[in-house]
């Protein structure tokens, strides 16, 4: 399955998943808002490692550390429990464990590093961890830098992937529940009608359908 059109947050047109990014290019800097002066903003792809069906355009502040664009995918997609997190560029490893004067591992950085210091041309491919135990990964994509204006924030979500629909496996309805015992198996997925029936898990164990690669993941419920 994969959800083929996604929504510009910004002025809320329907278009596919590689058209999104040309959409962009000119939406973006239509929907700028004043601030005190302009910043150099970098455009990212965000995608769910193997599920590319969750997809997201973000544009951070070149100033700004890279853990506002950790913020932002916890606000958006993420965040359950506080858990840990880590980008990796370039053969470095930027972590909320280390801080800026003290590394275990030459290859270690704080995610206090500037987003222009860890995204150095357009292209380049970083990955992404929430949570080392029960791991979200996903993979960025960094698209353009432009200079425009988003106001105080230092990061901004551009786009989304529309919510993809899955068949509850007793009735092919649309589902709203699923077994995080059976995810990565052929049937996670219920609607609250079969829940009941479902083989291994009891009504209080099942978690929302969320448009998020994090879904049926640790108590995961899309509510921040």
């Amino acid at each position: 399955m994969a959800a083929l059109c996604g929504i510009c947050e910004l002025c809320t047109k329907r278009t596919s998943k590689a058209a999104m990014v040309r959409h962009l290019a000119l939406c973006a800097p239509k929907h700028d808002r004043a601030s005190v002066r302009p910043s150099e903003l970098y455009q990212l792809r965000v995608e769910g490692k193997g599920a590319p069906m969750f997809w997201l355009d973000v544009e951070v502040k070149g100033e700004s550390p890279i853990r506002r664009l950790d913020d932002l995918l916890r606000r958006v997609w993420l965040e359950c429990c506080g858990h840990l997190s880590a980008f990796e560029a370039g053969g470095l490893r930027y972590s909320v464990l280390v801080d800026n004067e003290f590394a275990p591992d030459p290859n270690e950085r704080s995610m206090s590093a500037k987003v222009s210091q860890v995204l150095t041309s357009p292209g380049q491919r970083l990955s992404y961890e929430y949570d080392f135990g029960s791991t979200t990964d996903l993979t960025l994509r960094f698209i353009r830098v432009r200079t425009g204006m988003i106001g105080r924030s230092a990061a901004r979500l551009l786009a989304r992937n529309e919510p993809p629909v899955w068949k509850c496996t007793a009735c092919d309805a649309p589902a709203t529940l699923v077994c995080p015992f059976c995810m990565g198996e052929d049937n996670p997925f219920v609607c609250a009608r079969h829940a009941p029936e479902h083989a291994c898990a009891e009504d209080e164990s099942f978690l929302p359908v969320i448009n998020s690669p994090r879904m049926g993941v640790c108590g995961y419920t899309g509510e921040v």
